[in-house]
């Protein structure tokens, strides 16, 4: 019989270096910091580049982590209440959607020096209206009491008119808005012979304008469409004041542009939008606005 051993087993523990440290998880933690600082740098960086509003209410949220803040009506701005509070107000949704264009407000000082100084509309300034809103810029040439803009039941514009509408045209040029030429007309009716309407008329007259007005070197494609009102948007209370009879014409905002082809609803403009409607309601007057620079007298022709 083979000899029994009763040594004890011999265990041997064998321990493998690790010869690539790169396979560990430290590197990770160094990626990590580094995007953690980058993406601060790009965020501070990103706020340097933001409008005075935005940055105030930035700065108001980190004063008021808590949400304390209230949510106003006005402009962006943070203020303090007695209990030290900071409250930052921010422009409601509607009022976003309704808030002039810079671009535009230059462009009506522009028109409205343009206007006071050029010897073309001598005789005009009192029938001018000029007016800033979401929708654009508005410029309207109403009939006064000394000078008559159209030929009687007529799309015929006078030449004093036709002289202002060309100046104007040189200056919309120069600027890459849409333009919309609207007509409008007083409620004096025609008679039962007659084969034309306000309707008609109102049109008309917006046309011949958009006419003169490339002819002095106005681009058509700059045009975006020519609308008329008949007498459903009057200026004045009295549907047959003269001074209702007038040519406007809008250079159109970025939410003008949607507005005109029907993108935003009137609950997304503050319920000012004329998005949809053909000028069919008896009541609907021009909107009023505290941009609006206001250059007609209040004279009426008989």
């Amino acid at each position: 019989m083979a000899e029994l051993h009763n040594d004890p087993p011999i265990i041997r523990i064998v321990k493998k270096g690790h010869a690539h440290g790169h396979h560990g998880g430290a590197w990770k933690v160094a990626f990590a910091d580094f995007v953690t600082a980058m993406m601060a740098l790009f965020i501070v960086l990103w706020i340097l580049g933001q409008s005075e509003d935005v940055k105030r209410g930035i700065g108001g949220y980190f004063r008021d982590p808590t949400g304390k803040a209230l949510l106003g009506a006005g402009p962006a701005e943070a203020t303090s209440n007695a209990q030290g509070l900071s409250i930052i107000k921010l422009p409601s949704v509607a009022q976003m959607h309704t808030l002039p264009d810079a671009e535009l407000e230059n462009e009506a000082e522009k028109l409205k020096q343009l206007i006071e100084e050029s010897d073309v509309f001598q005789g005009l300034k009192d029938q001018i209206t000029i007016e800033v809103s979401h929708e654009g810029l508005r410029v309207e040439i109403n009939e006064g009491e000394n000078e008559v803009l159209f030929a009687s039941g007529s799309a015929e514009l006078s030449p004093k008119l036709i002289a202002a509408l060309k100046a104007l045209a040189a200056e919309y040029s120069k600027v890459n808005n849409k333009l919309i030429l609207e007509g409008h007309t007083d409620a004096a009716q025609f008679s039962n012979s007659s084969n034309i309407t306000n309707w008609e008329l109102s049109t008309q007259r917006a046309n011949e304008a958009r006419r003169v007005m490339e002819q002095a070197g106005l681009s058509g494609d700059q045009v975006l469409m020519v609308r008329g009102y008949a007498d459903r948007r009057p200026r004045f209370d009295d549907p047959l004041d003269p001074r209702n009879r007038r040519i406007s014409m809008l250079l159109v905002s970025d939410q003008g542009m949607d507005i005109a082809l029907g993108k935003l609803s009137s609950l997304e403009t503050g319920g000012n939008s004329d998005a949809g409607q053909s000028g069919t309601s008896q009541n609907d007057k021009p909107k009023k606005s505290k941009n609006r620079v206001s250059l007609f007298a209040t004279g009426g022709r008989n």
